[in-house]
């Protein structure tokens, strides 16, 4: 693919005498001129790449130093994007983060994304054979998060929002991306789930890094995730890992059944049937592993 270049449009006067918008670009696609751009909106486009990039939110200070511009020019481009929904700020904090549209924005982009649609097709025969719920969950601003659920036709059925966020350390999906996933990504909000699970006293969960650590050991080792009434939730459930063709986690595939209801033995037929096609998507994805 050609690299694409933007620079200044040093006379805003196109060739055939229309004035521009002084924060116009021109775009140049092998060196020579394309298209005509906005210079703002590309300014904008650092700005969200830089909250993108983050573990979590970040001070205004943060994001002016990681786009390099001035605090109060990043300020008033953080305004716009607040008000259509592309970042939001704290009100405890003051500290700015993605925002709702964004996550909207990501949601809608991955769902048009052809091996997704595979990789859905894929989600309803796993329902059909295994006749319980089952899932696809990406990585998003609040952890991995649900984004295609199929549901199992049959009273007992476990029911689960769409855009559902997976606590990460008591849950089949969380234990996934916990293991998994980029660690900068998660420690954060690992560090946060696990003071939450000892403060509370939350049943069938890890309380500190070592009892974590043996639990992201067995799932690496496994190649899947098993987990039976985590946090006291009363289901039990099966995630396996998707990877792209780059060999990263691209999302997590998992089944959910009633505590008794679902097989989440890790030597199980589910355990079998999960893994092999969570293969199968991430072929899907270009993963040659």
């Amino acid at each position: 693919m050609s690299s694409v270049i933007l620079r200044r449009i040093e006379r805003p006067i196109t060739e055939n005498g229309t004035v521009l918008d002084r924060n116009a670009t021109v775009a140049e696609v092998g060196g020579k001129p394309d298209q005509i751009g906005v210079q703002s909106v590309e300014v904008a486009g650092k700005i969200l790449e830089a909250l993108i990039q983050a573990d979590g939110p970040l001070k205004l200070a943060e994001i002016a130093s990681e786009v390099g511009m001035p605090s109060a020019k990043v300020h008033r481009y953080l305004v716009s994007l607040i008000r259509t929904g592309l970042a939001m700020q704290s009100r405890d904090t003051s500290k700015y983060d993605l925002g709702p549209t964004a996550f909207q924005l990501g949601v809608k982009g991955f769902a048009r994304f052809e091996p997704l649609k595979a990789a859905e097709a894929m989600l309803r025969d796993l329902v059909e054979m295994v006749g319980e719920t089952a899932a696809l969950a990406v990585w998003a601003e609040k952890g991995p998060t649900m984004i295609r659920v199929i549901e199992a036709r049959h009273d007992f059925a476990t029911t689960i929002a769409p855009t559902h966020h997976c606590p990460l350390t008591f849950s089949a999906t969380g234990i996934l991306f916990a293991s998994f996933e980029d660690a900068a990504r998660t420690n954060v909000a690992i560090e946060r789930e696990l003071e939450q699970n000892r403060n509370s006293g939350r049943p069938n969960a890890p309380r500190d890094r070592v009892s974590l650590a043996e639990m992201i050991a067995e799932t690496r080792n496994r190649g899947f995730s098993v987990m039976n009434n985590g946090g006291g939730d009363g289901f039990g459930a099966v995630s396996a890992p998707v990877f792209d063709v780059t060999g990263r986690l691209r999302m997590a595939l998992t089944v959910f059944g009633r505590t008794g209801r679902v097989d989440t033995g890790p030597d199980g037929t589910l355990a079998r049937i999960v893994a092999r096609t969570a293969r199968s998507v991430s072929a899907a994805f270009g993963y040659k592993g």
